[in-house]
């Protein structure tokens, strides 16, 4: 989970039928919250938020998990926000539907809005996500309830984290033979894909061997090419 900041602005045709779609919902709430076309809209929109990852797992979309549409606040605790912009984000359907309905009290890392980077900790042999040993009680209580309420231990996570941790220190041990560097550069290019999965495993890995001016490179270029493509 990355800061992914929520640059462009709500798609013109939710700003047009925004107010009409959530009249609508809140008139039937045992239908469906939106129809086929208000979803497309909403969809096509926020893929590039995370750069086509699940906003919190950062599973690629469309290729490990489907597209879908997270409200921050549950659409059933607040409807009138169903179609606020600021409260749509991109999820994996695991994601999304282990998180469901909950009440979060906004305990919930919202990555458009702050960095999550900092209050999380990778256990290196297991890939478990753990509250950064630093944090105080207040902002663990916070990476604890994101871990939990979208359940980001699961088992296929933890092992695609600790691959991406290997496969890091892989190219860092070949990095610091100076040799390979046609290899290097090509590795490189595509862990620093803004689309590549798992970037807070690469930047977690660069930073806790020292390597921080490589993981700032990564953050702003996925910060870069995010903005240059809204």
């Amino acid at each position: 989970m990355v800061h992914s900041r929520r640059t462009a602005a709500p798609p013109a045709e939710l700003a047009k039928h925004g107010k009409r779609w959530a009249a609508r919902f809140q008139a039937n709430r045992e239908g469906e919250w939106a129809t086929l076309k208000a979803k497309k809209v909403l969809s096509a929109a926020l893929r590039s938020l995370a750069h086509g990852k699940c906003v919190y797992c950062e599973s690629a979309l469309e290729v490990t998990a489907y597209l879908a549409i997270e409200h921050y606040v549950a659409k059933t605790i607040a409807p009138e926000l169903a179609f606020e912009w600021i409260n749509l984000l991109p999820a994996c359907q695991m994601c999304n539907t282990a998180k469901g309905e909950q009440d979060h009290k906004n305990a919930l890392l919202k990555a458009d809005a702050e960095d999550p980077e900092p209050y999380f900790w990778i256990h290196p042999d297991t890939g478990k996500l753990e509250p950064h040993p630093k944090l105080d009680n207040k902002r663990a209580h916070r990476a604890n309830e994101t871990i939990r309420l979208c359940n980001l231990q699961r088992a296929a996570l933890c092992s695609k984290r600790v691959e991406m941790l290997e496969r890091v220190g892989r190219w860092l041990e070949l990095a610091s033979g100076g040799k390979h560097l046609a290899t290097l550069r090509a590795e490189w290019e595509s862990l620093t894909n803004p689309g590549a999965e798992y970037k807070f495993v690469l930047r977690h890995m660069l930073e806790i061997r020292g390597q921080h001016e490589l993981a700032e490179i990564d953050r702003a270029r996925f910060v870069a090419i995010h903005t240059s493509t809204l």
